[in-house]
């Protein structure tokens, strides 16, 4: 009896180290990304814009195009999400933000079906300027439940510039900042990177 215990034993042993070596790995990838700050990455494989630690997941939301028609969390699925966030007016430095991000968006080449951008406008009055640079763009306007506001707090917490983007991956997660100082050729690798790694979006 003891001698079928023993055997018992050792081939459960088996099985728990069969998955450790699959899942090891994965569970140790995981760790590192959400749970140690960016900081103590290798410095050869860091990001040039700076990552937001730990992600954030966006919560369900609520936004209306300026057509009227309602934007909810689905749109974030599967696509990687830049966004700003406008305020009432859009100087130089507002228009070399969008203006980065969408030639970057334009530079990633065959992959850019996989990046979407969002543009939170406090003012209506800059639909038509808006609309006619950024055709390529979702144009949305704050709401209640937008999610403007779940991003407010974000951007505090990073210490990020009004003129900055946060990028949000296509699982909903709000995972990097986007400085409007960033070399967008910098910015292009970031992104490249990230679509090679990513299976999703």
């Amino acid at each position: 009896m003891s001698d079928m215990s023993t055997g018992l034993t050792a081939s459960r042993l088996k099985l728990l180290l069969v998955v450790l070596l699959f899942l090891g790995p994965l569970f140790a990838a995981f760790v590192w990304y959400y749970g140690f700050d960016a900081r103590l990455a290798p410095q050869g494989q860091s990001n040039h814009a700076p990552l937001i630690t730990p992600v954030v997941q966006i919560e369900e939301f609520e936004n209306q195009l300026l057509a009227g028609d309602t934007v909810k969390f689905p749109v974030l699925k599967r696509k990687w999400s830049i966004v700003h966030i406008l305020g009432s007016s859009c100087d130089n430095f507002c228009k070399r933000s969008l203006y980065n991000t969408r030639q970057t968006r334009i530079a990633v080449g065959k992959d850019l079906h996989r990046i979407q951008r969002l543009i939170i406008l406090d003012d209506p009055k800059l639909a038509g300027q808006v609309d006619l640079n950024h055709a390529d763009a979702i144009v949305i306007s704050p709401g209640q439940s937008g999610i403007e506001r779940q991003l407010a707090p974000i951007i505090d917490a990073a210490g990020a510039g009004v003129y900055d983007a946060i990028l949000i991956d296509p699982l909903g997660n709000a995972m990097m900042i986007i400085p409007l100082d960033l070399d967008p050729g910098l910015l292009l690798k970031d992104l490249k990177k990230l679509l090679k790694l990513s299976h999703i979006g």
